[in-house]
């Protein structure tokens, strides 16, 4: 059996540690404020928060291009204690001023974090047909780490304990895979090769930004439907539905990636449809409990429909550093801005108004997710007719083309079929890791191709036509 490689799970534990500290931390404030302010001003300060973290998402291009190299480490640590002790500033809740102050500063340099850790995973596993799943797996174990914290935690300090134990350790592992990254030599510009699925990035792009506004809309009305009737104190939701978000992600991974996930964005269209018939339904007086589990269960298609979106989008940009995490961004920045207009149209009571709204933004994504389809052309729409081999022949004729000797071709056969580190690969071809790598340096210097991944890449898009 294949050793599944430890990039995977610190991938997998990256962004699960990151949802995790966002929520946590948004959780914390929202308890912290309510010492010192009124709900009203709980939720005004609730939404700078979400706009702190929004610049945040935007400055990570821009810091990772003005920072050296051998800095990064030294700023990731910075950074880290900066946010502990806007965590225990917070935790305090001296006054109004401190407490936003705190956070403010506290989700700017969350937005940074979520922005570097979805493109360090992005350049890590962004070329992966399980990316969905691992997605999938990343969010419902962020979910779960709420849940068991929620239940388990009672006490203000101890929950900034926690919180700031899980940031040190969300740094280690980020440092951990930016090492793993170095050491096989992974970049965002090997995956940026494989651009033969899209036909107009940048028209992909802005459709992918409009479904995932207009999709923001309707999701965060049917959650303030359910924020709202929670609020009353006639249902008490508990921490259970965080179960169904658990299994939404997980259940969203596994159906994302089949077929390549040429049928995502049919999927999520469906999961919108669903949760827009869910709120005409309880404003026409349905049952509140049927737009509760639709919301759950929907909200994780969601998460991890815009996760992987972006991710695989980013391999097509110029610049994938902005890309990578730009769904939680603009997520963030629309849930921001349509909070306030929302709850007043709730809270209006005017039904008709709400359902025609409802149906209105489900028109327009209608129209923004065939955009965004129109723009794929799948792998047998494009071999259909070529001269592509079956393997066997494809990798014969690709040995002969870049004249690869005979162990050369023993170590491509072993890169193309396995998942092990570099001495795994080493032992089972039965030499040193050096030998190794003298033999993947002599293929990137044939097939001019810089790194190992880069190589598979390169050797995946050969149609046997050059």
């Amino acid at each position: 059996m294949k050793n599944i490689n430890i990039k995977v799970f610190i991938s997998i534990a990256l962004i699960a540690l990151f949802n995790f500290i966002l929520l946590g931390a948004e959780y914390l404030f929202d308890n912290m404020m309510a010492y010192v302010a009124g709900s009203e001003d709980v939720v005004m300060a609730q939404s700078y928060i979400l706009g702190a973290s929004v610049i945040g998402f935007f400055l990570f291009p821009i810091a990772g291009r003005i920072a050296k190299e051998n800095t990064k480490y030294i700023l990731m640590l910075a950074c880290t204690v900066i946010s502990v002790v806007c965590i225990f500033l917070i935790q305090q809740h001296i006054s109004y001023e401190v407490i936003l102050l705190s956070g403010l500063l506290l989700f700017v340099l969350l937005g940074i974090a979520g922005s570097g850790v979805h493109y360090l995973v992005f350049c890590t596993v962004g070329d992966s047909r399980h990316l969905a799943k691992m997605m999938g797996a990343a969010y419902a174990l962020g979910i779960l780490l709420q849940f068991i914290n929620n239940n388990c935690v009672k006490n203000d300090m101890v929950e900034s304990i926690v919180l700031s134990i899980t940031g040190m350790l969300f740094a280690v592992l980020a440092m951990r895979l930016c090492s793993v990254a170095e050491a096989v030599g992974e970049s965002a510009e090997d995956i940026q090769k494989n651009r033969c699925n899209l036909k107009n990035p940048m028209v992909a792009g802005l459709s992918l930004v409009i479904c995932v506004v207009l999709m923001t809309c309707v999701f965060s009305t049917l959650d303030n439907v359910v924020t709202l009737v929670h609020a009353t104190g006639s249902v008490d939701i508990g921490q259970w539905p965080r179960l169904l978000l658990a299994l939404s992600g997980l259940s969203a991974g596994f159906l994302y990636d089949i077929k390549d996930r040429r049928y995502m964005s049919m999927i999520m269209y469906c999961v919108t449809l669903l949760s827009t018939i869910c709120v005409v339904v309880i404003e026409m007086g349905g049952p509140f409990l049927t737009g509760l589990v639709v919301f759950y269960l929907s909200a994780g298609f969601f998460v991890v429909f815009f996760t992987v979106g972006f991710m695989d989008l980013a391999r097509h940009m110029r610049i994938p550093s902005f890309w990578a995490g730009f769904g939680r961004a603009a997520n963030n920045l629309c849930a921001v801005i349509t909070a306030s207009a929302s709850v007043s149209l709730l809270l209006s009571g005017n039904g008709m108004g709400i359902i025609i709204v409802a149906l209105i933004l489900f028109a327009l994504i209608s129209v923004a997710v065939y955009f965004y389809q129109s723009q794929f052309s799948f792998c047998e729409e494009e071999t259909k007719g070529t001269s592509v081999r079956d393997d066997a022949e494809k990798f014969l004729a690709f040995s002969e083309k870049f004249s690869l000797t005979e162990r050369e071709q023993d170590v491509l056969k072993v890169l193309l079929e396995s998942d092990e580190n570099v001495q795994e690969i080493a032992e089972e071809l039965l030499m040193s890791r050096a030998a190794l790598y003298r033999h993947i340096a002599s293929l990137n210097e044939k097939t001019e191709t810089k790194t190992r991944i880069g190589l598979l890449q390169f050797y995946y898009a050969w149609k046997g036509t050059e």
